[in-house]
């Protein structure tokens, strides 16, 4: 009896979203932070920065429109609704940037002005 070999089978590798791919080709050409991976979600792709400062760079680099959700226990989360530069096609990727800052912590003064609550 002669051993026959067994086929191997090869995994299929998950498609990469190509609005994923386009946030993190803005992220690693503007050199802007995050503190985990984006994911991306029917309304844009969503990013998580640490702090204030952080959420500056991305505002000072996309633009965008910035809002914070009610303060709830000394605290409120800001969202940077901006988009990725321009591509070849000329679309762009909706993002959601994403900050948790407390009460009085540093916010730029652009920000206040310019926020919808």
């Amino acid at each position: 009896m002669s051993a026959q070999p067994i086929p191997l089978r090869t995994a299929k590798a998950p498609a990469v979203d190509p609005q994923l791919v386009a946030v993190e080709a803005a992220i690693d050409y503007l050199n802007l932070p995050t503190v985990r991976p984006p994911l991306v979600r029917e309304d844009g792709v969503h990013v998580v920065v640490a702090d204030g400062e952080q959420f500056a760079a991305w505002m000072f680099a996309l633009g965008g429109t910035p809002n914070r959700a009610p303060a709830l226990d000394g605290a409120s989360m800001w969202t940077l609704r901006t988009e990725t530069p321009r591509r070849a096609d000329g679309s762009t990727v909706r993002i959601r940037v994403h900050v948790v800052l407390v009460h009085d912590e540093f916010v730029p003064a652009e920000f206040r002005g310019a926020v919808t609550a």
